[in-house]
């Protein structure tokens, strides 16, 4: 697993200790135990660390895992800068959608998806929530649904970045 990390994005480095442990628990659903090795790798991290931005994206997604709302704001403080990590948006995506944020979770899922389309995780949430979306309207396709939805979202935005 860490050595997929290691690779990915071709970024080089090793990835922290504390992270891959952190990994192992938060597979098992032991977010307690990952929250406290993602925040050792969090803090841990040297300031050059390539990974620094995936260690607070998940700190703040096993954090908002055990009821922690505030971790969603470690998740977007990772995301704010993210140009070539579509993981980080993936953890946005899911701790926003989690908190019922679907316009943001939305917004991070097509961030993440123009970074990495082939990204397993975000396209499989792109599905479910356009499955969500789906039930309101019968006979559209759900990639059809998302994409006019982040249109809107993205009109939106444009609109309001010329005021």
């Amino acid at each position: 697993m860490g050595d997929r990390y290691e690779r990915s994005q071709g970024r080089r480095g090793r990835l922290h200790d504390d992270f891959v442990k952190g990994l192992s628990c938060f597979r098992s659903r032991d977010f307690a135990g990952a929250r406290i090795f993602f925040r050792t790798a969090d803090e841990g991290a040297e300031l050059d660390d390539a990974f620094q931005n995936r260690y607070t994206s998940f700190h703040g997604l096993s954090r908002v895992y055990m009821g922690d709302e505030n971790g969603v704001k470690l998740c977007r403080k990772a995301a704010a800068g993210e140009t070539v990590d579509a993981e980080v948006y993936y953890n946005l995506a899911m701790a926003e959608r989690r908190l019922g944020f679907y316009e943001s979770a939305l917004v991070a899922l097509w961030r993440g998806l123009r970074i990495d389309p082939d990204h397993a995780g975000l396209q499989r949430l792109q599905r479910e929530l356009a499955q969500k979306r789906r039930g309101a309207l019968r006979g559209v396709k759900p990639d059809k649904i998302v994409k006019q939805l982040l249109g809107r979202l993205l009109g939106r935005f444009r609109g309001s970045a010329g005021k």
